[in-house]
């Protein structure tokens, strides 16, 4: 099971490194570790202490769970704050995909109604 999250944890920051075009060594940087012990998390089977992998979900504009796989969906409040704390990173392309998903849902539920 440790194995799987930390699959899953390689796979999902290395996902979130590239959309939000961050390169390791900016992302160690601002979590205050080193390379090497970077590229330790993404190739072994240990994951970070608690205080790192919350560093690294917070300059991800994630959360911990997501990154270890234990929150595949996230609430109505998560949304809220990955939505606030990421919005100027995102384009303008970014933002509109965004409005549309939600005006379709949207409109499919009105449509139900």
């Amino acid at each position: 099971m440790e194995n799987e999250k930390t699959t899953i944890f390689s796979r999902r920051v290395k996902e979130l490194m590239q959309e939000q075009r961050f390169s390791q060594k900016k992302l160690c940087e601002l979590c205050g570790i080193t390379e090497a012990a970077f590229s330790r998390y993404m190739t072994s089977e240990r994951l970070p202490k608690t205080e790192i992998l919350a560093n690294i979900a917070n300059i991800l504009h994630t959360t911990s769970d997501y990154l270890t796989g234990n929150d595949n969906n996230y609430g109505y409040e998560q949304l809220q704050v990955l939505l606030a704390s990421s919005k100027d990173n995102l384009s303008l392309n970014q933002k509109k995909k965004l409005i549309e998903i939600l005006m379709d849902e949207y409109k499919t539920a009105q449509d139900k109604s």
